[in-house]
């Protein structure tokens, strides 16, 4: 076994000379001698430094390594002063510069929040907020995952604050790169959609949710995360391409997308993965009516007893008895639609890393958590659809997993509950919901801050508090080594505001629109979870003489987790000469190709080799060998070590990673053997 040099420290300074003396008599080679540190370096078998560590004397012995140090990620606060607007009569105008109440209601103070002055039922004077808060981070280095409509491209809300006409949305291609993964991570029996996706753009995108929960996340001037990557998955509407994710794959393309992602280079890691969910699986309940009547329902099993119109509940078996009794709501179209398969996706997202966040859901119904007393509440149909458990929320956003799980807030004076939010044990958390200002499809109100071609609206729902939670998620994961659902649990239940709603205005009914029933009273605060001035106890008082105050320094270094390799990225487009021959231009490491034949690529390993490929019915495929067909192919890329992410594309890019490869390459066209170059690897 080969020798390595190791650093050997031990526990106490005075066993040093005594250790050195007993090295050398048994023939170990000093590579470094320290005489002032409890650590030297030796070289060594591994066996031999598995040997050493059993010494008392000896506190670790650990291969030497460059350790490089990189400075730290930071909060980056941003200011936000506007016109705040909330709950304008009907028929008001809106101003494209006014800016959305989530802001100054979670990142302002208890000042700023007026309370009993600004919103429904207090005075239309009051309805604008003219004022200043700061954001106390932005979301840098953070990928956010919008599952939702298509979210338009284009938008100039993507755009960095700081580099106007620089998008943060990536127009990602999630079945070219991610299909050969989704295929391992899950076999559930439906058929990934295929080809390149095209994003629309914002004049031409009638489609408006998707990009108003996107605004309200990671809009530079309506959100919370304006530095964060931006991606859309879309599966309530197509793309304009036409592809769209099914239900039972949308967790499969999450899990790859973030297993596979790269390195960070800027950071030494992986961008955290943040994901919104707007969206719910429903129930229809009565296709014929429209709504559910009373006649659709055979019994209700409520807390264990079951109900029929023979054996009813105290108020009778009528709509208003079963909606005082139970909870039930008949102006609904469709129900909630509770699935055990998705929450266990769900989980393996959250399980995986993916932070998930997600609408309660706008059905003012009770949401309760597994074991609870309202879980396993269900109506019996009586027209062939079977049961249907009314209390657990509609799948993703369920109790039963670690999804982050948000209720309204409402545009009301006094903090209550919106009207129309689901309620109750289930619901983690409650933010600004109704009447948000944001992003909007191209039915929307012109928005003349921008150029012609973007919109804005107000909205409300649950599907609008959700990217609250998710932007100020993304703001607190920018500096993180790693972030999961639990830190951001962590972190709500750091810094939400407890006991400040107003809840059971009416006696707290199932009749009472502003009704708790196990509800949180917390709703949602963006504060800085590291302390930029005070004291580190609670009070001064409590410490009068230690001294740790604040501001801390900003800035310091830190050993970074592991060593980025360094490495050039070279880039080529490839067209072709009919079915003869790949025509490449770009720069290699010792060459310029200009429109040349087939020519040879050379790099280093570890370099990166980037294809933007336009050859419809030619597919390039890096490989081992130069054959035609499909086979032969260069390993897919997992997201660390070497492979290929799109091989065989005709129109694309394909990415080679030659981390640990040496040796020739190829690259070919499937079904032309003429159309062959190498690849050579030093």
């Amino acid at each position: 076994m080969s020798e390595k040099v190791y650093v050997v420290t031990l526990y106490k300074r005075e066993d040093l000379e005594g250790f050195y003396t007993e090295m050398a008599e048994n023939g170990f080679r000093l590579s470094k001698k320290r005489p002032i540190s409890r650590n030297t370096n030796y070289w060594m078998t591994e066996e031999q430094a598995e040997e050493l560590k059993q010494d008392p004397r000896v506190w670790e012995v650990e291969e030497l390594r460059d350790m490089p140090v990189r400075v730290k990620a930071n909060r980056e606060p941003w200011v936000s002063a506007k016109t705040f607007w909330k709950n304008a009569p009907v028929g008001t105008t809106l101003d494209y510069s006014w800016g959305q109440w989530g802001h100054v209601h979670c990142a302002g103070d208890v000042a700023q929040r007026r309370k009993g002055n600004w919103g429904d039922g207090s005075s239309p004077a009051t309805e604008l907020a003219v004022d200043v808060v700061n954001i106390f981070d932005n979301g840098r280095h953070v990928d956010v995952v919008i599952v939702d409509d298509p979210v338009s491209y284009d938008n100039e809300e993507w755009e960095r604050p700081t580099a106007p006409g620089q998008t943060r949305f990536v127009q990602y291609q999630w079945f070219n790169e991610l299909n050969t993964l989704v295929n391992t991570i899950d076999d559930d029996g439906e058929t990934e959609p295929t080809g390149t996706i095209t994003y629309g753009t914002s004049a031409s995108t009638p489609q408006f949710h998707g990009n108003h929960v996107t605004g309200t996340a990671c809009g530079k001037w309506y959100g919370w995360a304006n530095e964060a990557n931006i991606y859309n998955l879309a599966v309530t509407d197509p793309w304009p391409s036409g592809q769209q994710v099914g239900a039972l794959l949308i967790y499969d393309y999450l899990r790859a997308f973030h297993q596979s992602k790269p390195v960070n280079n800027a950071t030494g890691k992986k961008n955290p993965t943040v994901s919104n969910h707007s969206y719910g699986g429903v129930r229809i309940l009565n296709e014929a009516e429209g709504v559910l009547q009373l006649a659709d329902i055979g019994s209700v099993v409520y807390r264990g007893t079951t109900y029929s119109s023979s054996s009813p509940g105290p108020s009778g078996w009528t709509t208003s008895g079963l909606q005082t009794d139970f909870g039930i709501r008949f102006n609904l179209d469709r129900y909630p639609s509770y699935s055990a398969a998705v929450a266990a996706d769900v989980q393996d997202c959250i399980d995986d890393g993916i932070v998930f966040i997600g609408a309660a859901g706008n059905d003012n119904l009770l949401m309760d958590v597994p074991g609870g007393t309202d879980w396993d509440n269900r109506i019996v149909m009586n027209n062939g659809i079977g049961s249907i458990y009314y209390n657990r929320g509609a799948w993703p956003c369920t109790a039963d997993t670690e999804c982050i799980n948000v209720g309204a807030l409402s545009d009301h004076s006094e903090f209550r509950r919106s009207t129309y939010t689901m309620f109750g044990p289930g619901v983690d958390i409650f933010a600004p919901g109704d009447g948000i200002l944001s992003v909007f499809g191209n039915t929307g109100l012109a928005d003349s801050k921008y150029s012609a071609g973007n919109y804005y609206q107000q909205i409300q729902g649950t599907s609008m508090a959700s990217p609250q939670v998710a932007g100020i998620a993304a703001c607190f994961a920018n500096t993180k080594e790693r972030v999961s659902n639990k830190d951001i649990r962590g972190y709500l239940q750091k810094t939400s505001v407890e006991g400040d709603m107003t809840f059971d205005v009416s006696g707290g009914t199932f009749n009472d629109s502003t009704c708790q029933k196990g509800s949180p009273n917390k709703y949602l605060q963006a504060i800085n979870p590291r302390e930029n001035v005070g004291f580190l106890a609670e009070t001064k008082s409590e410490r009068p003489t230690i001294g740790l105050g604040f501001p801390r320094q900003s800035v310091f270094m830190t050993p970074a987790p592991a060593a980025v390799p360094s490495s050039n990225t070279y880039t080529f487009t490839v067209g072709n000469s009919g079915a003869s021959h790949y025509v490449v231009t770009g720069t290699d490491a010792s060459t310029t190709h200009s429109s040349a034949n087939d020519p040879t690529i050379n790099c280093s390993s570890g370099d990166i080799l980037e294809f933007t490929v336009s050859a419809s019915g030619h597919p390039f495929l890096i490989k081992t060998a130069p054959t035609t067909g499909t086979g032969d192919q260069v390993q897919s890329y997992q997201g660390s070590g070497n492979g290929v992410l799109g091989n065989g594309r005709a129109v694309g890019t394909v990415t080679f990673y030659t981390s640990g490869l040496t040796g020739t390459y190829y690259y070919i066209c499937e079904y032309h053997g003429s159309m062959v170059g190498s690849i050579v690897i030093s």
